[in-house]
């Protein structure tokens, strides 16, 4: 019966590469997808997952954007992908996805109309003029940074908002707003979180590339806001082969191992007949060095073959991981780490993961594929768009609809977009076990009651301890709280304020 019904729903789906349906849809026809060959979602228990799925806005937000116009009878939805070159892959599943959440909708007006980035700034500019002049709504897409820059421009001189997915934030707002997992978020998570755990010295590896530039930008003054220290952090290279004295500096393991050579030397000089030195040395003699590093948890921002052979190297340059937490970001979601016994115990922020996994499954069956992590992402920016559109006759994609402070519960949790077009999740936080991610506190449900703030806090007169080239400054306070608000909203306008700052 489900197999006649999916055929059914099939035979339905308007299918065209060239050119649009003329008309609109008919009364009991499902969503249209103007694609190539496309499959249905499977006929599974939606409606539960869809009632979880709704952007609410109040009585006035949505009267000031209805306006007097007829109901539209057909409403075009635009998704540009990389659907050839080398991201086809990572294309291909983010409309798989929307084309699940179109069929979960059940909205006949919607048409979803699919167009070719091939992953190139020329692509997106052609990509872009092809959906406009098939009078798209809205675009979902495109996947990199490049080809939304190459794109804007065109959208909004046809005053079309764009739903993009890439992570650089430069690229966000005047109409273009990111879907996307963000590492400042991520490590912003987890410092706090570590924070509430009583943990107060901080240090950091960092790869030397561009994500870890971000995550530089942020981590002190975001540690300084929960009242704790960066002592200590060190960059590394993208090369396996040059991580040992990154590792070994962080862990001022020179220094350590001279004071167990200089210790023993002593020791020893005391001669045999000293029956304390003679104890002492039996105590100490199988370690290599003496004293403990000066921080108690360590922010690992990585993930994959790097983490796996940074992780062991923690151990190896007299790191205690019985004293010390090892932190991560959402990279961290990998079975690989199952396999690194230094990381047993370590904790890090990532999306929810319980509605993921069915939605793993249901991508499976209706796609026979196993789909990359990012494939989500499609599902709730459709579901996003169709849930705007659900109530509303002539819908307007504008900014106080979009940016709507109660936000959107997405496959991935809640998460909302920003003024600037940056957007907001609520994470959990994570602990490494033996063959499983064990959630340890869950994601808020909510953002009006969290009241979280999207922005790191930066506080006034910040003066960092950690200076990039001269190193480690002294002990001055690093954080000042004066005039809090005022400094914030002086400084950038976005920047949502946490009512529990100033400290009272």
């Amino acid at each position: 019966m489900l197999l006649q019904k999916k055929f059914v729903l099939l035979s339905l789906i308007i299918v065209s590469t060239i050119t649009l349906a003329s008309c609109g849809p008919e009364e009991n026809a499902p969503p249209t997808v103007i694609a190539n060959s496309v499959r249905p979602a499977p006929e599974l228990d939606q409606k539960s997952f869809w009632r979880r799925s709704v952007i609410t806005t109040t009585v006035e937000e949505q009267s000031s954007e209805i306006d007097n116009q007829p109901s539209r009878l057909k409403i075009n939805i635009g998704i540009m992908l990389p659907l050839s070159g080398d991201t086809a892959n990572i294309g291909q599943a983010l409309l798989n996805a929307a084309i699940l959440a179109l069929f979960d909708s059940k909205d006949q007006r919607l048409e979803l109309i699919p167009a070719d980035t091939e992953g190139t700034s020329e692509g997106a500019m052609r990509a872009t003029n092809y959906l406009i002049n098939n009078n798209v709504d809205i675009i979902i897409g495109p996947l990199f940074s490049e080809s939304i820059k190459a794109a804007h421009p065109i959208a909004k001189k046809a005053n079309i908002k764009i739903i993009g997915f890439s992570t650089d934030q430069d690229v966000a707002g005047d109409g273009v707003y990111l879907l996307s997992f963000r590492p400042e978020e991520q490590v912003s998570r987890i410092i706090k979180y570590a924070s509430n755990q009583q943990y107060k010295k901080f240090s950091a590896l960092i790869p030397d590339t561009l994500y870890g530039g971000r995550i530089m930008s942020i981590l002190e003054p975001l540690v300084a806001t929960q009242f704790n220290e960066l002592v200590a952090l060190e960059t590394y290279p993208n090369d396996a082969s040059l991580l040992d004295d990154p590792v070994k500096s962080i862990a001022n393991y020179d220094f350590r191992r001279q004071e167990f050579i200089d210790e023993m030397a002593f020791l020893r000089s005391l001669g045999p007949n000293d029956d304390l030195g003679q104890e002492y040395i039996d105590e100490i003699k199988n370690l290599e060095t003496l004293g403990h590093v000066n921080f108690d948890a360590i922010l690992l921002p990585e993930g994959g073959a790097m983490l796996g052979s940074i992780a062991p190297l923690l151990s190896y340059y007299e790191i205690d991981l019985a004293e010390v937490k090892v932190l991560g970001t959402g990279l961290w979601q990998d079975p690989m780490l199952f396999r690194e016994p230094q990381l047993q115990g370590g904790w890090f922020a990532a999306p929810e993961d319980d509605i993921t996994k069915e939605f793993i499954t249901r991508y499976e069956e209706s796609f026979f594929s196993k789909p990359p992590r990012l494939f989500s992402l499609g599902y709730d920016a459709m579901a996003l768009i169709a849930n705007i559109v659900r109530n509303q006759h002539a819908p307007k994609f504008s900014n106080i609809i979009l940016t709507n402070p109660n936000g959107f519960n997405g496959v991935d949790g809640i998460f909302r977009f920003h003024q600037s077009g940056l957007s907001e999740r609520g994470l959990a936080v994570y602990e490494v076990k033996s063959g499983s991610f064990v959630k340890i506190e869950p994601a808020p449900k909510s953002f009006v009651q969290e009241e979280k703030t999207l922005y790191v806090e930066i506080p006034m007169d910040f003066t960092p301890k950690f200076d990039p080239v001269f190193g480690l400054k002294g002990d001055a306070p690093s954080l000042l709280i004066g005039s809090y608000q005022e400094f914030l909203q002086k400084q950038n306008p976005e920047i949502l304020i946490n009512s529990n700052y100033p400290p009272q």
